[in-house]
């Protein structure tokens, strides 16, 4: 069993490559790519060997944990606050869901 996933950018662009391979469209458009890997996501789950209700639970676990990959990807990528910055000076507002769950619309507070 594997003492955890280890991510690099050489995997991710060897991925992206071979996805590129069968869809020319994935090198300019990473939502392609993403499509991609959910889709694969969703095929080898339904070979999961166990009850329904288990293979549900895995799916909401999955997109939990590419939640928490997206989170930390996105903070490591962040530019520190200048110096003296407040938190009075950051952008303060909520996402508002839309007909489309891919998409929210930013409202200032």
């Amino acid at each position: 069993m594997s003492e955890g996933i280890q991510l690099s950018e050489e995997m991710i662009s060897k991925l992206i490559n071979v996805i590129s391979e069968y869809d020319a469209e994935a090198n300019q458009d990473r939502i392609v790519v993403l499509q991609y890997l959910a889709a694969i996501n969703g095929y080898l789950a339904a070979d999961y060997p166990g009850p329904d209700t288990e293979r549900d639970e895995l799916l909401e676990h999955l997109a939990e944990f590419s939640r928490h990959v997206c989170t930390e990807r996105v903070q490591s990528r962040q530019q520190p606050a200048p110096p003296g910055a407040t938190q009075a000076e950051e952008s303060k507002g909520k996402s508002v869901a839309t007909e489309d769950p891919a998409v929210g619309i930013w409202k200032p507070e």
